[in-house]
């Protein structure tokens, strides 16, 4: 028997407890079984994970109001197994999935298709003579869905944001926009057209495709910003830089553009593309520039995944240089970029009145070296994982000259990450916390990460393609 308290006072009380507690009360009397399985009890244990900023697996584009008790229960459960394994020392396999590509073919892009269920990956492979192929591959059934062959290939981002305007743009030598053609029995006529615009003979490369947005290089270098919805361009210039300084990433919001070129981070200011849409020839200037104090060989940035609704959010940025004295190459620098306190929101975005603060805090330093020549790549994922491959084998081989590791390294949301920080002279210097997978070779060039459903891909010089699941 339990003690004589009204059901709200222990449903309180569950509240305060550990899913696996909860599970151990089931068996203490038939009233904490039944409340056990109240939704209410589940869904305040979801939402309390939400808050911690812990990713949900495997809705499937169910949305949280319509899970049952149950199901709620089992997405709180694979929600906290794959946080557990995820930042473990060791993380545990739990599924690895082959696919091929053309032989004689090198990947040169593996990314997960953005969507609920994140069934879908993107590859892209060559060979010599220069030719292209596209491959879109349905994970749960390890089978090629979609395949193009580019002759005149000159660039392609897939949609960060939505698949509904298309999954991938490319350059063939025009730009086309493509979706998938969910009727096709033959993966050759898997991608359809969805749109496409005219050749620009300026037009030389691109490097981003996030809803009706794409980001264009010319043959100087000159980049652009086009706007498909309201049929406008607006040139992104930095007058302090030749044309030609090449682009490492970019992020583009509905206010502003962050780009991260080889020396500089550029923040832009936005107008507003619905009013400005009859101004020809538009051109935007940073409105902040930091410059790195050595030339960036890699990196990535993301916008941090934060409980809540913010304008904006952290922006995470990892950097490799690509200086060997004094051997920055062998450490990777994870710098946070957080809002700013004092932004008026009224106000425009300019100088006087930017949305983050700057310039970027260098958060930690990891160690992660690099042999000669060796091919290392980034990702970064937007509830705080950092991913890479690089040459530290020596611990699991008699032997330093070949071999690539997988680590990871967490850095989670901390209540009060919004505080003002203090600049120090002393950055710590941290290291790996997560090895998900090592090799004896190197022909890991591309990875690829997926981590609210915990998957990695891997490509290959070879044009395989390994999908690594741990849940």
């Amino acid at each position: 028997m339990t003690a004589t308290l009204p059901t709200d006072i222990f449903r309180l009380i569950l509240g305060h407890l550990e899913a696996d507690d909860i599970r151990v009360c089931r068996y203490v009397c038939k009233e904490f079984l039944e409340l056990s399985n109240l939704r209410s009890v589940w869904d305040a244990l979801l939402q309390k994970a939400i808050q911690r900023n812990i990713p949900i697996p495997g809705l499937n584009q169910k949305l949280i109001e319509s899970l049952s008790a149950k199901e709620l229960e089992i997405s709180l459960h694979k929600a906290i197994t794959l946080r557990n394994n995820w930042t473990s020392a060791s993380p545990t396999l739990k599924r690895s999935i082959s696919l091929n590509a053309p032989p004689q073919h090198r990947i040169v892009s593996v990314q997960f298709v953005p969507g609920d269920d994140h069934r879908w990956l993107i590859s892209l492979s060559m060979s010599q003579p220069r030719s292209f192929v596209l491959h879109c591959w349905d994970l749960q059934t390890s089978t090629c869905i979609a395949r193009r062959s580019i002759r005149h290939f000159a660039g392609m981002a897939l949609n960060k944001t939505s698949i509904e305007g298309g999954i991938v743009a490319i350059m063939n030598p025009h730009i086309e926009i493509l979706g998938l053609d969910h009727e096709a029995t033959d993966p050759d006529n898997g991608f359809k057209t969805l749109a496409t615009y005219p050749e620009d003979s300026q037009t030389h490369g691109m490097h981003l495709f996030s809803g009706s947005s794409l980001v264009t290089r010319d043959n100087n270098g000159r980049l652009t910003l086009w706007d498909m919805k309201n049929h406008m361009k607006i040139d992104i210039r930095n007058p302090e830089l030749p044309l030609s300084t090449p682009l490492v990433d970019i992020l583009v919001t509905k206010d502003l553009i962050l780009a991260l070129r080889l020396s500089t981070l550029e923040l832009y200011a936005l107008p507003d593309l619905s009013t400005s849409a009859s101004v020809p020839n538009m051109v935007i200037n940073p409105i902040y520039v930091y410059k790195f104090p050595w030339r960036v060989d890699n990196g990535v940035m993301t916008i941090r995944q934060r409980p809540g609704t913010r304008r904006f959010n952290d922006i995470c940025v990892v950097l490799r240089y690509g200086s060997y004295y004094p051997w920055a190459i062998n450490l990777l620098h994870h710098y946070e970029i957080r809002p700013n306190r004092f932004f008026l929101n009224d106000g425009p975005i300019n100088t006087g009145n930017l949305p983050y603060q700057f310039p970027p805090v260098l958060q930690e330093t990891i160690a992660s070296p690099v042999r000669l020549h060796a091919i290392s790549d980034l990702a970064v994922g937007p509830y705080g994982t950092i991913l890479w491959t690089d040459s530290h084998t020596e611990d699991y081989f008699n032997h330093a000259d070949r071999g690539q590791r997988l680590a990871g390294r967490f850095s989670g949301f901390v209540e009060g990450d919004n505080d003002e920080i203090e600049l120090s002279d002393q950055i710590a210097t941290t290291r790996a916390e997560s090895v998900y997978a090592y090799q004896e070779e190197d022909s890991w060039v591309r990875i690829a990460l997926d981590e609210r459903d915990g998957k990695i891909a891997l490509g290959r010089d070879d044009g395989k393609i390994s999908v690594l699941e741990f849940i």
